[in-house]
């Protein structure tokens, strides 16, 4: 268990490393990997399935302690986020694969990664989990709608296929999840950092496979594409936070809520571009190179705004001394 426990340190610690890394030896040499797309659903369902042994009462407290910054966080990724990448494939003139691609990746929820980077950025933890877990849960059903109401007209989609299916990738793995939760809950701690490393290879193979299926397709897209996804990924830090801050959420939760919106779940777009869209290359396209995207700009801005906040305690400290020092200073007079 020792050796389990520092394997599953050591892969999160270097996990964007070692991803980088895949992707680079998956797109230069694709056949190994070329075997793990037709599996994707599956390790997407082990994702959701360690996400839901993860779980507790604790994950859902936020929507009773503050209830405020919980539903604003819920309502502005599903709303946003959608039609932010809608009017930006709308105003470049993409294709309607590259349309239907990116409305797959504005409308799903966010990603678990969202958690960790808030936690390094020094946002509400409690806050991001729970928006994560209740946002993927609700994806079942509002995620298959979106890209019905939003991508229907450019080509046949079935609402009812789509839920089944993210149904099957996403809510009975979590609920089986919890389930089995709590069935070992008095071994639950020791097999922890089992279940994450799991998760962790899990999401490394859908990277790799990804990048070996469709690694022309993405080089082929060009700049444009890469371009309007990062625009899409700055746009959800910066409407997450700043829509927050102008209604009255406090600064720990708004970061929460803006990681929430940049770092989507990529996992769950590319599952559902290779179940439903697989005759449309350019679909799985935007979460592919969102995946990439979102594990370069989401650590860089979680430790500016670590940094950030360090420095700004570091002045009300120093403040603080001297405002005491001068008010002993007075009174020694």
């Amino acid at each position: 268990m020792n050796t389990i426990n520092s394997i599953a340190k050591f892969v999160n610690k270097y996990l964007i490393y070692l991803m980088v890394l895949l992707m680079l030896i998956s797109y230069l040499f694709p056949q190994p990997f070329l075997w793990i797309p037709t599996r994707t659903t599956t390790l997407l369902s082990i994702i959701m399935f360690c996400m839901g042994m993860t779980l507790n009462v604790t994950a859902f407290k936020m929507v009773v302690i503050q209830p405020k910054a919980f539903l604003l966080g819920l309502l502005i990724q599903f709303t946003i986020s959608p039609l932010v990448a809608y009017g930006l494939a709308q105003l470049f003139g993409l294709s309607s694969g590259l349309i239907i691609g990116f409305v797959l990746l504005g409308s799903v929820s966010g990603g678990t990664a969202s958690n960790v980077m808030t936690f390094i950025g020094k946002g509400d933890v409690a806050l991001t989990v729970s928006l994560t877990t209740v946002s993927t849960l609700m994806a079942t059903v509002v995620t298959p709608f979106l890209v019905y109401f939003l991508a229907g007209q450019y080509t046949e989609i079935s609402f009812f296929a789509m839920l089944l299916s993210v149904l099957q990738m996403v809510l009975l793995p979590i609920l089986l999840g919890i389930i089995v939760h709590k069935l070992i809950a008095n071994y639950i701690d020791a097999w922890m950092q089992a279940f994450v490393l799991v998760s962790s290879v899990s999401i490394l193979l859908i990277v790799a496979g990804t990048v070996a299926k469709n690694g022309a397709v993405i080089v082929q897209s060009g700049i444009i594409v890469i371009f309007l996804v990062l625009l899409h990924n700055l746009i959800g830090y910066g409407a997450g936070y700043g829509i927050s801050r102008l209604l009255g959420v406090s600064d720990q939760q708004a970061k929460s809520i803006m990681f929430q919106l940049g770092m989507k779940n990529t996992g769950l777009a590319i599952s559902l571009a290779n179940a439903h869209f697989a005759t449309i290359a350019a679909a799985v396209t935007p979460a592919a190179v969102g995946m990439i995207i979102h594990q370069i700009t989401g650590p860089i801005l979680a430790n500016i705004v670590a940094k950030k906040e360090g420095k700004q305690y570091e002045s009300k400290y120093l403040f603080a001394k001297l405002y005491d020092r001068n008010r002993r200073l007075r009174k020694s007079k």
